[in-house]
């Protein structure tokens, strides 16, 4: 239950702060010498901070969806904006799953994501809508700055190098207005972050009807299926934890990003890197 308890937490709080909760997860299981939870355990984690962001952007979701219902102009635009950055997202994350998965299980590679990390969130306070240039509100979402800001959350996928922390300075680079960028960022996630896990949940499916003459034609197959897991209460309290303070950290963020602190995650994200290099 504590293992639980300290996934979920990490989970929560690490998939919406720029500190990469990939990253976060890989180093806690060497570290702190946990046992890994199983396949479907993850899956739900990672449903409790999906969830999270339905809660906190009701709104905008509500507005997008209406508004397409109904033809709007703007709000179609709105919609087409994540589709289109959903694109290269998706052919990155499946294009390399292989060499990205292979990642989870070098943390020294981890660490040095979080490093790489750390200077992106350091250096936004650069960007032309960065904390040094609080005056400037920033220009408008349109299609290729959808594209770039798509493409390195595809680059995001590398474990250490945060999602949150990666989408949102390139838009600041790119001088997109602060909280919609922080909005965006996660708005874009619903169908990155639904996505995996459907394909991982698909996966778990796969597992529970695996029979043994199938596991003894695909060995290797049937080792991934071994600690596939299922629902307990260990995996509804994770799923809560993570739901709780996946709110929590989405709050948290989007007020730091609109006061232009953004930057100062650095410290942390390269203090998390330097330790882990020196520990692992």
């Amino acid at each position: 239950m504590f293992e639980s308890i300290i996934l979920g937490l990490l989970q929560g709080l690490a998939e919406f702060l720029p500190i990469s909760s990939s990253g976060h997860l890989v180093l806690g299981h060497e570290l702190l010498g946990m046992n890994e939870a199983g396949m479907f355990f993850d899956i739900m984690l990672h449903a409790g901070t999906l969830l999270s962001i339905f809660v906190v952007f009701h709104k905008k979701i509500t507005d997008i969806i209406v508004g397409c219902l109904r033809r709007d102009r703007d709000q179609l635009r709105e919609a087409g904006y994540i589709i289109l950055a959903s694109i290269p997202t998706a052919l990155i994350g499946l294009g390399f799953k292989d060499a990205l998965e292979s990642l989870f299980e070098n943390p020294r590679a981890v660490c040095v994501a979080e490093l790489f990390t750390g200077l992106l969130l350091f250096t936004s306070q650069w960007g032309p809508t960065g904390a040094k240039h609080p005056d400037n509100e920033g220009v408008k979402m349109n299609w290729w700055r959808a594209l770039v800001t798509g493409t390195v959350q595809g680059i995001a996928c590398i474990p250490g190098i945060s999602r949150s922390g990666s989408t949102i300075s390139a838009m600041m680079f790119m001088g997109v207005n602060r909280k919609y960028a922080g909005e965006f960022s996660f708005l874009m996630s619903i169908p990155a972050v639904g996505g995996a896990a459907l394909l991982d949940c698909i996966k778990w499916i796969k597992c529970q009807t695996m029979t043994p003459e199938k596991a003894l034609l695909n060995p290797e197959k049937a080792l991934k299926c071994v600690d596939a897991g299922g629902f307990t209460p260990e995996l509804l309290v994770g799923m809560i934890v993570a739901f709780i303070f996946g709110i929590i950290a989405l709050k948290w963020l989007m007020n730091f990003v609109q006061k232009g602190k953004f930057q100062h995650f650095a410290w942390y994200v390269w203090a998390v890197g330097i330790l882990g290099l020196i520990l692992l």
